[in-house]
C-alpha cells in the first residue's frame, strides 16, 4: 500500500514520505490500511511511468520485483473506487434534489389550500352576510306589502259593507214610504163612510198597531184584511208575514189559500211551519219548492258576488237551479272544488251557461252523484267549461252511460281519480274511453255488471301508476282479471268484497305481485272461493297489510288465522261471519299491533278461546304449551266487535276488562249464553258490566243490544264507572226499565233505549231460546298438499284457456 501509494504520490523524499505515513498508521490504529488512504492528494499521471521513475529512484532496476501490469491493476482499483464515490455522491445529490422538490411542492399544495379555504371563508362570510342583508330588506318589504294589502282589503270590505247598509237602507225606507204611502192614501180619501179608518186601532200609531197585529194567527191577518183599508195595510205588513205557521189553521186551510199567500209574501218568508196539514197537496208543496228555489238562487247570487275568491263550494242536497249555474259561470273566477251532489233542479241549460262564462274554468274537483237528469250533451258542455278536472265524482247515477263517459273524456285529459260507484251500466268502451286521455291513480266502481277482462287489461296497463282500486261487486271480473290488477307496481287500497268468481288463482296474481309489499289495505269479503291458502300467501307476500276484511268467507280455517298471526303490521281484522273457532281466536292475540277487530256473528268463539286456561285434546303441538290465551296477548286492542256471538258470557267480558284496558269501543250486541250456567240468575250478567265500568275507564261507545239478562243495574253502573261515554245503543233489553235507562241520556249524545221483542234476525226468542240449532263446521284443519294441487291445477286450466 504505501509503495503504490508512493508510485502515484512521486514525492521528492519517497523515503521520508514512508516514514510519515508510517506514523500516521501507528497513531491511528482504526485506519483501514489501503494504498488509497496513504497517498496525498495530487494530479495523477500515467502509473507506468511514474512507478518506473519512483522504484528506479528507490531500488534502482527492479524488473524482478515488481511488474508493471500491478501498478495496471491498483490504478484500475483506484480508477474504480474514484468512479463509485463520485456515483455515490451524484445519486445523493440526486435524492437531495428530489425531496427538496417535494417538499416544495408539498408547501406549494399546503399554502394554495391555505389560500383557497380563506378565500372561501371569505366570500362565504360576505355572502352571509349580504344574505342577511337580502332577509332583512325582504322581510321589511314583506310588512309593507302586507300593511298596504291589509289597508287596501280593510278599505275594500268597508266599501263593501257600506254598499250593503245603503242598499238594505234604501230598501227599508222604501218599504217604509209604500206602507206610510197607503197610511197617507187612506186618510186622504174623503168618499169613504165617516167610520172607516176613525176606529181606535187605527188611529194608533202604525208600529204600535203592527206589534199588536203580530199576536194574530194566518186567519185572523186574512180576515184583518177584509175590515177596511186602515186594517189591510196594517195586515199586510212585510214583519208580519215573515214567520208562517199553518199548522194552528190546518182544519181549513186549502192548497189555493196557501199558494196565495205564498206567492204573495214570498219574498218576506223566513220561517214556515206546515206540521199537521194532512189537507194540503202536491201543489202546495210545488209552491214550497219554488220558493225555496228562488231564496237558494237568491241568496247563492249574493254569495257568489261578495266573494269572488271561492276555492271551494258545497251545494250538495241543495234547491239550486240553472240561476245559480249562471251566477257561478259569471262571478267564481278562483272555484277548484265544486259540489252539486243531489240537486235535482238545475239542467243541461244550466251546465250550457256554466260553459258560456269564464268562472268554473279552473276547476279540478266536481262531484255530481245523484244527479240523474244530465244528459250527454250536459257532459259535453262539463267537457268544455271544466277542461282542467282532475277528480270527478258520478255516484248514484243508474243512467250513466258509456257515451256520457265519452263526451266528458273528450276534453278533459288530465282526470287522475274518478269515482262511479253504482252505475251498474257502463262498459268496457267507457273504460277504453278514460284510459286513452287520464292517467289514473285513484277508481271506485261498485256494483258494475258489464266491465269485463278486456276492460280491466285496458285499465291497468294504461294506468301504471294506480294506488287505490275500489272495485266490489263488479260480478264479471274473474281471475284474469285478477292477473292484470296484479301486475300493477303502486297499489295500496285494494277492495274486491262480493266477487264470486274470485279464486286461490287469482289472489296469488295479487300476492306474487310487484305490489304485494306496498299493499295495505285489502277486501275480500263475501269472496266465498278464498281459503287458507290464500290467505296463507297474502300473509307471507304483504308485509304492510294494515286492514284486512274476510267477512262470511266460509272455507277459512283457524289454520287462516294461525298465519296471520304472522303479519307485522295488521292494525285492523274483520272476520264477521266466519268459522273461526277458539283456536284461531288464540293465534290471533299473537298479532301484537292488532287495534281493531271486528268477530261478529263467530258462532263458535267461547270463553275458553278469551281466556280460559284449558288445554283441549285437538290443539296442535304448537298449542299444548299455551297457557296465556287471546285477551292477554292483545292487551293494546281499542275496538272488539263480537256482536251475536252466542257462546261468549260473563267471564269472557271479565277477562276482557281486566287484561285489554285500553277498549275505547266494545260492541256484543244479541250476545246470549245458551248455557245452564248463565241461566242461574240475572245479577250473574250484570256483574259483567260492573267488570267493565270497574277497569276499563275509557270506554266511549257500548252496544248491549239484546241482552236480555241486563237489568236496571247495568245504568247504574254505566253512570258511575264511564266517565267518557258518548254512546250506549240497549235495544231489546226488556228487563231494564225506561226510567233507569233514562238515567243515561243526559250524560250521553247517543242514547238508544227500547223493551220491544227480540227480533227473528238475533237467533234466538225473548226466553233465550235457539230458534235453529247451529251445526258445527266439519272442516277444522286445513289441507296444504290437498289445496296447493287443486289451485296448480286451477292455474294450468286458466292458462290453457
Amino acid at each position: 500500500a504505501l509503495l503504490s501509494s508512493v508510485c502515484v504520490s512521486c514525492p521528492e523524499d519517497a523515503l521520508h514520505f514512508i516514514e510519515r505515513k508510517l506514523l500516521a498508521i501507528q497513531e491511528n490504529q482504526a485506519l483501514e490500511i489501503g494504498w488509497h488512504n496513504c497517498f496525498d492528494d495530487v494530479q495523477p499521471i500515467t502509473v507506468s511511468l511514474l512507478a518506473t521513475s519512483v522504484v528506479h529512484d528507490i531500488f534502482g532496476s527492479t524488473d524482478d520485483m515488481f511488474q508493471l501490469h500491478l501498478l495496471e491493476k491498483a490504478y484500475s482499483y483506484y480508477q474504480k473506487i474514484l468512479t463509485n464515490m463520485c456515483f455515490i455522491g451524484w445519486r445523493q445529490y440526486i435524492s437531495k434534489r428530489k425531496a427538496d422538490a417535494a417538499r416544495l411542492l408539498f408547501l406549494t399544495h399546503s399554502a394554495k389550500r391555505h389560500y383557497v379555504v380563506q378565500s372561501t371563508r371569505f366570500i362565504f362570510t360576505s355572502w352571509a352576510e349580504w344574505v342577511h342583508v337580502r332577509k332583512h330588506k325582504q322581510s321589511n318589504a314583506v310588512k309593507k306589502i302586507q300593511r298596504v294589502w291589509n289597508a287596501v282589503l280593510c278599505k275594500i270590505i268597508i266599501t263593501a259593507w257600506r254598499y250593503v247598509v245603503q242598499d238594505a237602507k234604501r230598501t227599508k225606507e222604501y218599504f217604509e214610504r209604500m206602507e206610510k204611502d197607503i197610511l197617507d192614501t187612506h186618510g186622504q180619501h174623503t168618499d169613504l163612510p165617516q167610520a172607516d179608518g176613525q176606529d181606535r186601532l187605527s188611529l194608533l200609531p202604525w208600529k204600535l198597531s203592527a206589534k199588536i197585529f203580530q199576536n194574530l194567527g194566518v186567519g185572523d191577518l186574512l180576515k184583518c184584511t177584509q175590515v177596511c183599508r186602515a186594517w189591510m195595510a196594517i195586515a199586510q205588513t212585510c214583519s208580519l208575514w215573515s214567520q208562517i205557521n199553518f199548522s194552528d189553521e190546518r182544519q181549513w186551510i186549502t192548497n189555493k189559500t196557501v199558494a196565495r199567500i205564498l206567492q204573495k209574501y214570498r219574498p218576506f218568508i223566513t220561517h214556515l211551519n206546515m206540521s199537521g196539514c194532512s189537507t194540503l197537496h202536491h201543489a202546495s208543496f210545488r209552491c214550497v219548492s219554488k220558493l225555496l228555489s228562488v231564496f237558494m238562487d237568491e241568496m247563492m247570487r249574493l254569495i257568489l258576488e261578495a266573494c269572488p275568491s271561492l276555492l271551494i263550494l258545497n251545494l250538495s242536497y241543495t234547491n239550486i237551479t240553472n240561476g245559480t249555474l249562471r251566477s257561478m259561470s259569471r262571478c267564481s273566477l278562483t272555484l277548484q272544488s265544486l259540489s252539486l251532489a243531489y240537486c235535482k233542479n238545475f239542467t243541461d241549460k244550466g251546465l250550457q251557461l256554466l260553459s258560456t262564462g269564464r268562472g268554473c274554468n279552473g276547476l279540478t274537483h266536481l262531484d255530481l252523484s245523484g244527479c240523474t237528469q244530465i244528459s250527454v250533451d250536459g257532459f259535453r258542455h262539463i267537457a268544455e267549461s271544466c277542461s282542467l278536472l282532475e277528480h270527478i265524482v258520478l255516484d248514484d247515477m243508474p243512467s250513466l252511460s258509456d257515451a256520457c263517459i265519452q263526451a266528458l273524456t273528450s276534453k278533459c285529459h288530465y282526470l287522475a281519480v274518478i269515482s262511479v260507484l253504482d252505475t251498474p251500466y257502463l262498459s268496457d268502451t267507457a273504460f277504453k274511453a278514460i284510459v286513452e286521455v287520464a292517467n289514473l291513480t285513484k277508481l271506485k266502481i261498485e256494483g258494475n255488471v258489464c266491465v269485463s277482462d278486456s276492460g280491466w287489461k285496458a285499465l291497468c296497463r294504461a294506468s301504471p301508476h294506480l294506488t287505490v282500486l275500489h272495485a266490489p261487486g263488479c260480478t264479471h271480473m274473474t281471475d284474469t282479471s285478477m292477473k292484470y290488477i296484479g301486475s300493477l307496481r303502486n297499489l295500496h287500497i285494494l277492495h274486491l268484497a262480493d266477487i264470486a268468481k274470485l279464486s286461490d288463482t287469482g289472489i296469488r296474481y295479487i300476492a306474487e305481485g310487484p305490489s304485494a309489499s306496498k299493499l295495505r289495505e285489502l277486501d275480500l269479503s263475501n269472496c266465498h272461493q278464498v281459503n287458507d291458502l290464500s290467505i296463507m300467501r297474502l300473509a307471507q307476500r304483504c308485509s304492510k297489510l294494515n286492514k284486512l276484511s274476510v267477512c262470511y268467507c266460509e272455507y277459512l280455517t283457524d289454520s287462516s288465522f294461525e298465519w296471520l298471526s304472522g303479519c307485522p303490521s295488521l292494525i285492523t281484522l274483520d272476520i264477521t261471519g266466519c268459522s273461526i273457532q277458539d283456536k284461531g281466536l288464540i293465534a290471533l292475540g299473537a298479532v301484537c299491533t292488532l287495534r281493531k277487530l271486528i268477530a261478529a256473528e263467530c258462532i263458535w268463539i267461547t270463553d275458553n278461546g278469551i281466556e280460559a286456561r284449558l288445554l283441549w285434546p285437538f290443539l296442535s303441538s304448537s298449542y299444548n304449551s299455551l297457557s296465556i290465551k287471546f285477551c292477554r296477548q292483545a292487551q293494546d286492542l281499542e275496538l272488539i266487535d263480537v256482536c251475536h256471538c252466542l257462546s261468549l258470557s260473563d267471564q269472557s267480558v271479565k277477562f276482557l276488562s281486566f287484561y285489554c284496558r285500553k277498549i275505547i269501543t266494545l260492541r256484543m250486541a244479541g250476545c246470549l249464553k245458551v248455557n245452564l250456567i248463565l241461566e242461574m240468575s240475572y245479577l250473574m250478567t250484570d256483574m259483567a258490566l260492573q267488570y267493565l265500568t270497574g277497569a276499563c275507564h275509557y270506554v266511549r261507545e257500548l252496544d248491549l243490544s239484546g241482552c236480555i239478562l241486563l237489568t236496571d243495574c247495568t245504568p247504574r253502573f254505566l253512570h258511575h264507572g264511564c266517565p267518557q261515554l258518548t254512546t250506549i245503543s240497549m235495544f231489546y233489553c226488556r228487563n231494564i226499565s225506561r226510567q233507569a235507562a233514562l238515567r243515561l241520556q243526559p250524560r250521553v249524545r247517543h242514547w238508544e233505549h227500547n223493551c220491544d221483542d227480540i227480533p227473528c234476525s238475533y237467533g234466538y226468542d225473548s226466553q233465550g231460546r235457539l230458534l235453529q240449532p247451529t251445526k258445527k263446521p266439519d272442516r277444522l284443519e286445513s289441507h296444504w298438499e290437498d289445496e296447493e294441487d287443486v289451485s296448480s291445477s286451477a292455474r294450468e286450466t286458466t292458462a290453457e284457456t
